[in-house]
């Protein structure tokens, strides 16, 4: 998984239980139980290779990588979504059902007024791609997500931040034609630019989306400006 050192590797069951508690409803559960074929972390980046961040804002000592074999990758939106809440720490799932496999992302941050709790800022789910052989999305990644291939590693919330964008990126290669330039540009040393990178490019794949669903001249026009004002803003970041 990213080609991560064998010194993170972990390897071990996970019991669906602890995330069958009072937040889900007795549907949620039923759902959750029927899903779940087995469910593993396979590796944690910690320690000081990649230093912690804890301030007011994060309280980042680990990144768990975990391992989510579904019986349907119809329901990895619902579980990944329980998952990412209920896990304090950053992580990554890699979901599959053996035939196909997705990756779920979370910027999380501490709750201001419970610090021992999280917040879910965003979620970021990827496509699917095949699990036994190699394609134009899983070559991108192990070009630009692998453990190596990361820049920034001043802390594991820039490192895990700049895997999240460039998901994000890999996945909506299309969007506009400035997305190869910032894969490859140097704003992933910037911690505040790769969020705002993340921020626009989300904003400019809802507003094409609207754009596909405009029905009259006016509005097109209007979210036609839009879209060109925040790719100009992802231009201004390079």
């Amino acid at each position: 998984m990213f080609s991560l050192p064998e010194k993170y590797k972990k390897d071990k069951h996970i019991s669906i239980k602890p995330f069958l508690n009072e937040t889900l409803s007795a549907s949620e559960k039923k759902r959750f139980k029927e899903s779940i074929a087995e469910m593993s972390i396979l590796y944690q980046i910690e320690g000081f290779d990649i230093p912690n961040l804890v301030n007011d804002d994060y309280h980042c000592e680990a990144i768990a990588f975990l391992d989510i074999k579904l019986t349907s990758m119809k329901a990895a939106a619902f579980v990944g979504n329980i998952v990412q809440k209920q896990v304090k720490m950053l992580c990554v799932i890699r979901f599959r059902d053996g035939t196909d496999e997705c990756y779920c992302f979370a910027h999380k941050r501490l709750n201001k007024q419970n610090t021992t709790q999280i917040v879910v800022e965003n979620t970021y789910s990827t496509g699917c791609m095949p699990c036994a052989f190699d394609n134009q999305k899983k070559t991108l990644f192990s070009l630009y997500i692998d453990y190596g291939t990361i820049l920034n590693r001043n802390n594991k919330v820039c490192y895990y931040l700049e895997m999240m964008t460039k998901a994000f990126l890999i996945f909506n290669i299309e969007l506009y034609s400035g997305t190869q330039q910032l894969l490859d540009s140097k704003i992933w040393f910037d911690f505040d630019k790769t969020l705002s990178c993340y921020d626009l490019l989300v904003e400019l794949k809802e507003l094409k989306l609207s754009a596909t669903k405009t029905t009259t001249i006016a509005e097109r026009s209007k979210i036609n400006s839009q879209i060109k004002a925040v790719i100009k803003k992802l231009e201004d970041l390079q």
